[in-house]
């Protein structure tokens, strides 16, 4: 019978068009363990004999009609201690999903979280799969190419982008993937204490060619199963418009300019943002704005969990409702950990730190929820961001002690939130917490990479940045690159160094799709630059998702040190015209970097297109690959990749925005029987500057709201300038 759940388990693989049948067999093994002693369990692990048991034929399930095979897994005493039921999709042949009932429980843990109390399933990749990229269980999930423990997926890949997927289904909170000689144990964390009978571990397994194909593949099938739907690119003020930050690596984290305090501070930035023309549509206030405890730990600065999630009198005197009403503006609030001495402890009952110095708590009542949830709405939160997520689960040993204690607590603060119309930041998340979000509809966006410090290496920040946000993507999240400076100089609170590259740091974060947070200093902001990410009222200008490595980056560049290529990211706005491509190319690695081009195929696109270099506005068509040439450090090669339309025309867009043919810029773009229709949207009175290429020039430009025309148009580059009429909407036709 071992036989036959392998193969079911190669099923998922059998479209391969690069594996012989004959090959197939060899991909996998596959088998079910459970504890020789069930009072040690996570120890001396053995295999279970698999028996087929009698069950339906099929199940209906969120995917579609599954066709279902049972098993009975039967210890050496002849016990059936789980019932396996394998589910496969009858019209396709790349999904598959392993649900194993425990039929005797578990009455005890295995002393460590990151080894599981049992193998349901164990699974055993095949040596062709040889590269592995899964995340840590630690703040911002961080993505490794080794084999660690992982709450989140694993996805197992070779050279030719062959990719298999493993991730839990459901349990989120709980779940453990352990490698073990060569298996992947799927199970639930050690520290859990009791697992009663009747409880389900869940597992998908996905296939698919390209890691940004096979990922994205996995997460719509791990969101249809949860009937949980991806998030709107603007789903709410963080993702729509541009904010100013106050994080950690801003200018005014923990420090407000010279004899004032946060209130006056902040309306400062607000009177200066105004005057130069930077519209800012929301403040985010960051831990700096609620009472502490004091602890003794360096690496937090001494400072510990919130006494009370209510502004500190020395920073608001006249409160933060006051404060936000002056301010004219909603607010991005942030939370951290509870300390073991806030007064909710004392109103709430608590789980406790077992003496971690950090010395946290955790309100176990909804109420306290509640409570924190009813204070965002009356001082003028929008959007909560829970930080700390991480540390939470680290600190407090209840919330991995029991099968639904960290759900609940998790739980019970976004169903709080969504209660009232916030929506959520998550930052400092393990993977359970990407996962966990496909319950519910309100987180938004997701922090995918550490703290902002601006002139140390980008490689430690933009390479997990880019590969965490595709695991946030896939699973319906945005990703946020965190606050960054605008000019070079600026000395944040605890940095040593300053930022050198503020063109990039603006381009990453535009290129992401998530929300963009200048930091500056009063006086220090570049406009210019800031306006090139948004719209004239502050409204993003986006890609249709968040730009992400190009799959030859999981093989040439996996680790910080760096590969023979340089960091290469792409998105792309797609209309009826086709795709246009973002692509971004970064030197991180000059000592280790010497292969200074990227093909077409390998970039994902095919046929001829112009290609445009963004900072230097050279062009040229070409249907197989960019040269970068030269590549100084840490600095970005941009271009714009347009198709060449049949008509010989090919569309550039706003050139003097990051994203040039963002869908809140041109909603529409046609091509009807050799007319180029395109629709413009912006504020009224904003001046659009369009740049097209022409093979030959058109015979007419059409458009009532045309403010400049050149006086000859020429084949190449043509740029011509609208103005935005009152109505936001404006119209081009170009034969």
């Amino acid at each position: 019978m071992r036989k036959a759940i392998l193969g079911f388990v190669l099923l998922i693989l059998s479209g391969s068009e690069n594996y012989a049948s004959a090959e197939v067999k060899e991909l996998f093994n596959y088998r079910f363990l459970w504890p020789k002693i069930e009072a040690s369990p996570g120890e001396n692990l053995a295999e279970l004999k698999i028996n087929s048991s009698q069950c339906a034929s099929s199940l209906s399930t969120p995917l579609g009609k599954a066709k279902l095979d049972c098993y009975d897994l039967i210890n050496a005493d002849e016990e059936i201690v789980a019932q396996a039921r394998i589910l496969s999709l009858p019209d396709r042949d790349d999904v598959l999903v392993i649900m194993t009932e425990l039929k005797k429980p578990i009455s005890s843990g295995t002393g460590k979280y990151t080894n599981p109390h049992f193998a349901l399933p164990a699974i055993q990749p095949a040596p062709a799969l040889n590269y592995v990229l899964n995340f840590k269980i630690e703040e911002f999930s961080t993505p490794v190419h080794r084999p660690f423990p992982t709450t989140g997926p694993i996805v197992l890949y070779n050279r030719n982008l062959e990719v298999l997927i493993i991730s839990p289904l459901d349990n989120f909170m709980s779940a453990m993937q352990a490698p073990v000689n060569g298996e992947w144990w799927c199970g639930f964390g050690g520290m859990i204490e009791q697992i009663p009978a009747g409880t389900i571990s869940q597992t998908i397994l996905v296939s698919g060619k390209g890691i940004n194909q096979t990922f994205m593949k996995w997460g719509e099938l791990i969101q249809k199963w949860h009937h949980h739907k991806p998030t709107e690119p603007y789903a709410d003020i963080a993702m729509s418009y541009l904010g100013y930050w106050t994080d950690n690596g801003s200018y005014y984290y923990y420090r407000t300019e010279s004899g004032m305090n946060y209130h006056q501070t902040l309306l400062g930035v607000k009177a200066y943002a105004d005057k130069d023309g930077i519209p800012y549509r929301y403040f985010q206030i960051d831990s700096w704005w609620y009472p502490k405890a004091e602890i003794k730990l360096r690496s937090s600065h001494n400072r510990g969990g919130f006494l009370l999630w209510e502004p500190n009198p020395e920073m608001f005197p006249q409160g933060l409702s006051a404060f936000q009403k002056e301010l004219g503006l909603p607010l991005v609030a942030h939370n951290r950990y509870c300390s073991d001495k806030s007064p909710y402890c004392q109103k709430y009952q608590c789980v406790y730190h077992q003496g971690d110095k950090r010395k946290g708590a955790y309100p176990i009542s909804p109420g306290f929820w509640e409570e924190i949830m009813n204070n965002a709405v009356k001082f003028g939160v929008l959007v909560y961001e829970q930080d700390w997520l991480y540390t939470h689960l680290d600190m407090i040993p209840w919330l991995r002690s029991g099968l639904g204690n960290a759900e609940s607590w998790y739980d019970n603060m976004a169903n709080s939130a969504e209660k009232r119309g916030l929506t959520m930041q998550l930052c400092m998340a393990s993977p359970e917490f990407f996962m966990q979000n496909l319950k519910h509809a309100n987180e938004t966006h997701i922090r995918t990479s550490h703290d902002y410090k601006g002139g140390l290496p980008k490689r430690f920040f933009w390479m997990p940045f880019h590969k965490v946000g595709l695991f946030a993507y896939a699973v319906g999240l945005w990703p946020f690159k965190d606050n960054f400076q605008t000019t070079a100089g600026q000395r944040p609170t605890y940095n040593i160094l300053s930022e050198a590259n503020p063109m990039e740091e603006a381009l990453v974060a535009s290129l992401s799709g998530g929300p963009i947070g200048p930091s500056d200093k009063i006086g220090k902001s570049d406009p210019g630059l800031i306006m090139r990410t948004c719209r004239k009222d502050g409204l993003l200008l986006k890609p249709d998702r968040p730009a992400t490595p190009i799959d030859i980056m999981f093989i040439y560049n996996q680790h910080f040190t760096g590969g023979k290529r340089p960091w290469i990211v792409s998105t792309e706005s797609n209309h009826e015209i086709g795709s246009t491509v973002y692509l971004a190319s970064f030197n991180l690695w000059p000592e280790t970097t010497y292969e200074w081009f990227v093909t077409f195929s390998e970039i994902g696109i095919s046929g001829k297109h112009l290609v445009y270099n963004y900072q230097t506005g050279e062009y040229k068509i070409s249907s197989e690959r960019i040269n970068f040439g030269f590549m100084r450090p840490e600095k970005a090669f941009y271009y714009i990749l347009c198709p060449l339309l049949e008509n010989g025309m090919a569309i550039i867009g706003e050139t003097e925005k990051f994203i040039t043919l963002s869908k809140k810029r041109f909603p529409l773009i046609k091509l009807e029987q050799g007319v180029l229709r395109m629709k413009v949207e912006g504020v009224p009175k904003e001046e659009v500057k369009i740049s097209i290429y022409f093979t030959t020039p058109p015979n007419q430009i059409i458009g009532k709201d045309l403010v400049y025309l050149p006086s000859e148009l020429k084949p190449g580059i043509n740029s011509f300038h609208l103005l935005i009429p009152d109505s936001g909407f404006s119209e081009l036709m170009i034969k």
